[in-house]
């Protein structure tokens, strides 16, 4: 940590200069088109010049010529002179911008410069005359500090064997080499290529995945600084690796600066050698190991004891729990066991009792339903039958408003007849499953409803695909479609309520739609005996039913409120 803080403080240190002289580089940058004459640009007088005139004894100037070939024709730096800048297609496209007037002027990222290992800041605009492109670099020199800081840490840290610092931008990874400042000046896609390298061995010991591969940066096709964060994106931002075979703890830190937005970033790896630490650790093992036998043997030892002495009394206690069986002839010394016994058979006789008349009341409930559905069947059909006679006699209009009324409570007491029937029969009849038109018993639940819907001023419009087919019992089926469909009569608050069957490759979805509050617990309305207005009545049973038989086809359910409307929607997978 404190080699991260003394390297981020030299980065934002860094920063900060190339942050405060922003403002005095492009005042110089605007003035180079005055000094080009018809191609004539004295890259070298120009660089002195911006030196000397500048307020900040912190950086220097570079002054370049580019031409229409992506080449470095003319600097004050001359390492540069001849450098093809069109190696690397990223920034080909950005001269050929500024080139183009697509720009008017481009502005980098500081950039390490591995010939010189100083970080360079470069500006482009465009000559007057539109063949070249004069740039401006503004240098500035952390290398004595961060080569001090580099060996200090080295020399501080016993366990450390290794120690490589690397600068990042929006598009490369350079290694900062504090054993030999000065190299040569390798071609941009020579050094793309140690880019890819370092970025590799760092996804080495990194647990993350990353799309496509680091060949997308050969391809120059990604902005760098993006998979740097991607890759970091870590507690910390550190990436640990332990090499067992090398005894080696490998670290690797990333440092942002100071200003969030900048995409300059300093890698730290870091190599510590961990025999000591694993021979330290070897031996708390081994002391660890003794103690835990000694700390296990002696808990073996009580243990043993309780099990012998006392525990047995309460397994013979659990064992009676377990059998549901009264404890007898159990003596113990112990008055706790003792109170524990005595309290278990005053609460088993009284559950037991409590059982058996539950039960009772149980059986005469579900004797008392079947009997009654039994019993109302007989005079429902007699109702059914001759009130499709009178219907059928009766002209007066007046009095079809009234029978329509009459026809649709019959409709809704046979639909709750059916809900009682289905409860009663469920556990002795098997309902077993068919290859159902769907389609075409949504279309007569619909229709059988339309008269209740009417009576309470409310119309079903469907939207329901033809043929659509599934493998569910007919009974169950039309339980599933009643029940939603009497709750949106039931409770919806305009008129409009809406029906619809859509049948999709892999799945058919049925929805029942109708306006009205939304619904305050869309968990639990399938619930039995839920109702979520208790001012309505109802049996609550109902959603219930749709739940069991949801769950019994695998059926998908659930409610939702979308567009003012309660939904109620059930996926059938196929």
């Amino acid at each position: 940590m404190k080699v991260k803080e003394s390297f981020k403080a030299l980065l934002d240190k860094a920063q900060y200069y190339f942050k405060t002289s922003e403002d005095e580089n492009l005042k110089f940058l605007n003035s180079l088109p005055l000094f080009y004459n018809q191609g004539k640009f004295d890259v070298n007088k120009l660089a002195k010049m911006f030196t000397d005139d500048s307020a900040y004894d912190f950086g220097k100037y570079e002054v370049f010529k580019i031409d229409r070939n992506y080449i470095i024709v003319d600097g004050s730096y001359k390492p540069d002179i001849g450098y093809d800048l069109s190696r690397f297609k990223v920034y080909k496209q950005i001269l050929q911008d500024v080139f183009d007037g697509k720009k008017q002027i481009d502005i980098s990222t500081p950039h390490l410069d591995i010939s010189s290992m100083n970080l360079k800041k470069y500006y482009l605009i465009r000559s007057p005359d539109g063949k070249y492109l004069l740039q401006l670099a503004f240098v500035v020199d952390m290398f004595k500090k961060a080569r001090e800081l580099y060996y200090k840490t080295l020399k501080s840290l016993q366990d450390l064997k290794e120690l490589d610092i690397y600068y990042s931008d929006n598009y490369l990874i350079s290694l900062i080499n504090f054993n030999n400042r000065y190299q040569p000046k390798y071609p941009l896609d020579t050094i793309l290529v140690n880019s890819k390298r370092i970025l590799e061995e760092i996804l080495k010991y990194a647990n993350v995945r990353i799309s496509g591969n680091t060949n997308t940066l050969k391809k120059q096709t990604i902005m760098l600084s993006k998979l740097v964060d991607k890759i970091f994106k870590t507690k910390n931002n550190v990436i640990k690796y332990i090499d067992f075979k090398n005894h080696q703890l490998i670290f690797f830190t990333i440092i942002k600066g100071v200003f969030e937005k900048s995409n300059t970033k300093l890698i730290i790896k870091a190599v510590y050698d961990t025999s000591q630490l694993e021979a330290d650790i070897e031996s708390i093992r081994k002391r660890f190991l003794l103690i835990f036998l000694v700390v296990v043997v002696g808990i073996f030892i009580i243990y043993k004891f309780i099990i012998d002495k006392v525990s047995s009394e309460i397994k013979t206690i659990v064992s009676h729990m377990k059998k549901n069986v009264k404890v007898e002839n159990l003596s113990s010394f112990i008055e706790e066991i003792s109170e524990l016994q005595n309290k278990y058979n005053e609460y088993h006789e009284r559950l037991n009792k409590e059982i058996e008349k539950n039960k009772k009341l149980l059986e005469e409930n579900k004797r008392f339903i079947v009997d009654t559905v039994h019993q109302i069947k007989t005079p429902m059909s007699v109702i059914t039958l001759n009130f499709d006679f009178i219907k059928n006699e009766i002209k007066d209009k007046n009095i079809l408003e009234s029978i329509e009324e009459i026809d649709a409570a019959i409709s809704m007491l046979l639909n709750s007849y059916n809900d009682l029937s289905y409860i009663a029969s469920n556990e002795t009849v098997e309902y077993a499953p068919e290859d159902l038109n769907l389609s075409e018993m949504v279309k007569q639940r619909v229709n059988f409803f339309s008269l209740i819907a009417k009576a309470n001023n409310k119309i079903i419009h469907t939207d329901i695909d033809d043929n659509v087919h599934y493998n569910i019992n007919r009974i169950e089926f039309e339980r599933l479609i009643d029940n939603n469909i009497s709750n949106a009569i039931k409770y919806s608050k305009k008129p409009d309520i809406f029906v619809k069957l859509k049948k999709y490759p892999d799945k058919i979805v049925l929805r029942v739609e109708s306006f009205g509050d939304r619904i305050k617990n869309p968990i639990e309305v399938f619930e039995k005996n839920y109702r979520e207005h208790s001012h309505k009545r109802g049996l609550g049973i109902g959603l219930n039913i749709v739940k069991n038989i949801c769950e019994k086809y695998g059926i998908r359910y659930s409610t939702f409120y979308e567009d003012g409307k309660n939904v109620f929607e059930y996926v059938f997978r196929i």
